[in-house]
């Protein structure tokens, strides 16, 4: 999108204190990029790169009005009621309903067109968007277009006659000539602009066979909000882009369209003369009305990390159009219809941090600690802490299949057979995670693994009585050696503080072949344990929550000894050095340098609380690094 400064200026007289780098920086703090600053002989014109899907804001009114609540009111061009001289209708049908949201024509006549030299203001605008200026009229609708962001058309009437129909091609015409001579083959969706007897223009490109030219004087002109998908997907099969494809298949203000037409018709009459020779023609079916969103002032300043007061909140949203209601102890807001891209609480959040500026977010401050509530559910934490001690305990984890074949089945009974299977081989779901180890157990064999130790954590399904569903959380784990089995269970229950009386309930524990694989339900299990229990770190038994409101900063350490030693020795050692400024402490790697006839062993330190610098600074003085 490009802006020609003076243009702006009109809209914002306070602007002229300013120079167009400075408004420039402005609109990209406010989320609109600028990508270029072009100096011409008497203007600037910014280039603007417009991420969002805002179809507002590929205008000259939507750019000053995402400014206007910085810098003063709007200063918008007289806009003159269209003239009702004439009382004969327009003979126009709208056969395509769903995808014509709004649209307003009208006839003029005893035209006298004029060569676009004659609108040296318009041209140059033209120029600046790289559009080509043909005559007077064709050249205003471009110009409204970029004022207004709605696109319009005009169709000579000798060409075209009096009647138009919007309606999808449905093979009605199979070619179309565009206005610079192309030929298009339509598809049989393709929104059109017709005549009972020719094809005459596309939604958003006009045709050869109603083109306006220097002598037409007899015209009608339209202005339309479509269904943006449906522009979409006809450019798109077209393969065409036009300044007024880009406009219209994205969601713009049917609103809108009264003000700009009515700019339009003006502008015509005023420098092409003539007058009004139909009624207002207007089509706007009922559209849902836009809903209310609960609006808390307070959450602001909890997203933008600093402080925002709440009468600036208000403020700003009612200068960007927004109705705003007190609701108790928060706000109902109701946005204007030319945003419909804001449609939840986190969007009004948004708008309130763009206008008060994003460049007054600090990025060099360490932000300050925040303890929280644990809200994990117990079995998620016992999920992770079973998986730590299991892994500590040398076992490798697996995943398998939910699905099972018919030998798998534990209970014919209880058994859940799936409609549909992905696989008739495996219809069922299991009842038990051992099986599926079983099997892994025979894979292992296979490849000539033997002695592997290995668990598995995932849910089975059962039916407790016929159409009583169950679907729980499983822990199944397979030993070679019975004896070492047994004695990992009772490490496992002792961390846990259970009595191995507890597993003799046949809902809680099983086991099979040779007493080398168990299996535990764990939602049954969860709740006879105790919460200082289930926490991510076994061997500390830390279950303290954090918000992470501060950065950790990881830097890596290697230290050299000339004989093996300890890790559990070395963590603990920098554990006591470090105190509070440490998050996280792991060897990582242990290397025998064969040169130097070293251990290296390489450390991974996670500091918390700290900025980068002193992060730094301390790790090597620490690790003696420096």
């Amino acid at each position: 999108m490009k802006i020609v400064y003076s243009q702006l200026q009109r809209l914002l007289p306070s602007l002229k204190n300013l120079g167009p780098k400075q408004i420039a920086d402005r609109l990209t703090y406010l989320g609109h990029f600028n990508d270029s600053l072009t100096k011409t002989k008497n203007d600037t014109i910014i280039g603007l790169e417009i991420r969002q899907n805002r179809g507002d804001c590929l205008s000259y009114y939507g750019i000053a009005r995402e400014l206007s609540p910085l810098f003063g009111p709007l200063n918008l061009p007289e806009i003159k009621t269209i003239p009702s001289i004439s009382k004969t209708p327009l003979d126009i049908s709208i056969n395509s309903p769903d995808n014509v949201y709004r649209l307003q024509a009208i006839r003029l006549s005893g035209l006298k067109n004029k060569d676009s030299s004659s609108l040296p203001q318009i041209k140059k605008i033209l120029l600046a968007h790289d559009i080509r200026p043909i005559n007077a009229i064709v050249d205003i609708t471009n110009y409204i277009m970029l004022f207004w962001g709605i696109p319009c058309h005009a169709f000579d009437t000798k060409k075209s006659g009096l009647s138009l129909i919007w309606e999808q091609n449905r093979n009605k015409y199979s070619s179309f000539t565009t206005l610079d001579g192309s030929h298009l083959k339509p598809e049989p969706e393709t929104l059109m602009v017709n005549s009972p007897k020719q094809a005459l223009s596309l939604s958003f490109l006009g045709g050869q066979s109603s083109a306006i030219q220097k002598n037409s004087t007899d015209i009608i002109i339209e202005m339309a909000v479509y269904h943006p998908s449906r522009v979409r997907q006809d450019s798109r099969f077209l393969k065409i882009s036009t300044e007024a494809g880009i406009r219209l298949d994205k969601f713009l203000d049917p609103e809108l369209i009264p003000p700009a037409f009515s700019s339009l018709v003006y502008l015509i009459l005023k420098h092409c003369g003539g007058q009004v020779n139909s009624q207002l023609f207007s089509y706007y079916p009922p559209i849902k009305k836009t809903q209310k969103i609960l609006f808390r002032p307070q959450l602001v300043s909890s997203f933008a990390g600093i402080n925002i007061p709440t009468p600036f909140c208000l403020t700003i949203l009612k200068k960007i159009g927004c109705l705003v209601e007190k609701n108790k102890k928060a706000y109902l807001v109701t946005p204007p219809s030319l945003r419909p891209d804001i449609r939840l609480e986190e969007d009004l959040i948004e708008e309130v941090i763009r206008y008060f500026g994003y460049e007054k977010i600090p990025t060099n401050e360490v932000l300050s600690q925040k303890d929280s509530p644990d809200i994990t559910p117990s079995l998620v934490s016992l999920i992770c802490t079973l998986q730590n001690i299991l892994t500590s305990f040398g076992y490798d984890e697996i995943r398998s299949w939910p699905l099972v074949n018919q030998k798998m089945i534990v209970d014919p009974k209880t058994v859940i057979y799936t409609q549909n299977s992905i696989n008739s081989k495996y219809p069922a779901l299991r009842q038990s995670i051992i099986p599926s180890l079983i099997n892994q157990k025979k894979q292992y064999s296979r490849f000539k693994l033997e002695n592997q130790q290995f668990f598995e954590i995932g849910k089975i399904y059962y039916q407790e009585k016929k159409g009583d569903y169950q679907e729980k959380y499983s822990l199944a784990f397979h030993h070679p050696n019975s004896v070492q089995l047994q004695k990992n269970l009772d490490k496992l229950l002792a961390y846990f503080h259970l009595n191995q009386d507890l597993l003799m309930n046949p809902l809680l524990l099983s086991k099979q072949k040779n007493d080398s694989y168990v299996e535990i339900i764990l939602d049954n299990l969860v709740h006879q344990i105790s919460p200082q229990d289930l926490c991510l770190d076994f061997s500390t038994k830390k279950y303290t929550a954090y918000e992470l409101e501060r950065q950790i900063i990881t830097l890596d350490a290697n230290l050299n000894f000339k004989s093996k030693k300890d890790p559990k020795k070395i963590l603990k050692k920098y554990v006591k050095i470090l105190k509070d400024k440490l998050w996280q402490i792991k060897i990582t790697d242990i290397y025998f340098d064969q040169k130097t006839q070293k251990y290296r062993y390489t450390l991974q330190v996670s500091y918390f609380a700290l900025n980068d610098k002193s992060a730094k600074k301390l790790h090597l003085k620490t690790f003696n690094l420096g």
